[in-house]
């Protein structure tokens, strides 16, 4: 038998245990939603699921207004971030336009002080790099536009991650009895799942990050064992300031994330949920997020009928832990001191994976 066969046999068994319902089901079965939206995708598959193990689990289906409000805050957001990169690309252009002026002038000084090789260097060199960097903004500015256009209709359930949506189900109590951990590795945000106060002989935990995701249900590649490294605390610290954005926000095939907000002090954040009543009356799914800030210290936050808080909460996170993880990984490839195995990790073309401890 090979590795491969192995490692399907395995999760093929494990997944097939009850204890893993329905997570198991949502990654490895041929009509998990997951897969069907990417077949089928005019249809929101994830809101339908959710509301099938919402009425499972004896609960109504999730409410349109709580379905409503994500939705058009996402929205909302979505616009603004949108507005604030394409101004940020007429600012630099407006800058550029200046500068373009002022070499010009420049040139024409030195043209008349019969200065050849300044006015040659300027017409070679300076100009034509102006004129690259507008047209490098007037280029991001489209693809802002496109992008915003290409997902302007999806959902706030279809917006999140994968890994980020199966921690949703959780936190809107169609999940009952399981909770949630992010934490970030070489390998971007990893999501981790384990059933509350489960004996050893119910005990359900699995771990996978986003990029693997991206690869299994993208890519058709198979689930594998173990966990990338996590990222290290103090390249964190080197590159953040431990409250706001790290010095580098570059994000990958995401441009509109480039400018979100971030929470970049966060390097574990955690979310279980239980059902409480109401102040009208009803019983409704209130959210324990605990983050474990970069400094060791520990912020506890409960979010109760308010669907916008929590998608701030755990998106901004979310994104953060992406920028991070980019800050990081253009640090380790820029570094001399970064040794070549560090650099195949965050290339991914290591064979060997780390298991984590404790998911903490």
């Amino acid at each position: 038998m090979t590795w491969e066969d192995g490692v399907k046999n395995f999760f093929s068994t494990y997944f097939a245990a009850r204890r893993m319902w329905p997570i198991a089901y949502i990654l490895g079965s041929p009509y998990s939603p997951l897969r069907a939206e990417l077949e089928m995708p005019p249809k929101n598959w994830r809101d339908a699921f959710e509301d099938l193990l919402a009425l499972e689990n004896g609960r109504d289906m999730i409410r349109e207004d709580i379905r409503k409000a994500e939705d058009d805050f996402t929205a909302r957001k979505r616009v603004d971030v949108a507005s604030f990169a394409i101004a940020k690309c007429n600012r630099d252009l407006i800058e550029n336009e200046k500068l373009e002026a002022r070499y010009r002038a420049r040139r024409e000084e030195a043209v008349k002080h019969k200065d050849h090789r300044i006015a040659q260097s300027i017409t070679d060199d300076l100009l034509p790099y102006v004129k690259s960097m507008s047209e490098r903004r007037i280029a991001y500015a489209g693809e802002v536009k496109a992008h915003y256009e290409r997902y302007k209709d999806w959902t706030a359930s279809r917006r999140r991650m994968r890994g980020r949506w199966i921690a949703s189900l959780v936190d809107s109590g169609a999940l009952p009895g399981w909770k949630w951990g992010m934490h970030n590795s070489i390998h971007g945000p990893i999501m981790a799942f384990k059933k509350r106060d489960s004996s050893p002989e119910t005990e359900a935990n699995i771990r996978f990050s986003e990029l693997e995701m991206q690869h299994v249900f993208e890519e058709g590649q198979a689930h594998s064992f173990g966990s990338p490294a996590l990222l290290p605390t103090r390249a964190i610290k080197a590159l953040t300031n431990n409250t706001h954005t790290p010095k580098c926000q570059n994000l990958p095939n995401d441009p509109l994330q480039k400018f979100e907000p971030s929470k970049s002090s966060i390097v574990y954040q955690e979310g279980e949920c239980d059902l409480v009543k109401m102040p009208d009356g009803s019983t409704g799914p209130a959210v324990k997020i605990r983050n474990v800030m970069v400094d060791g210290t520990i912020e506890s936050k409960t979010f109760a009928q308010d669907p916008e808080g929590l998608f701030d909460e755990t998106q901004g996170a979310t994104d953060s832990m992406h920028r991070v993880h980019q800050a990081v990984k253009n640090y380790v490839g820029r570094s001399p001191r970064t040794s070549e195995a560090s650099r195949k990790d965050f290339r991914g073309d290591e064979s060997q994976e780390v298991r984590l401890d404790n998911g903490k």
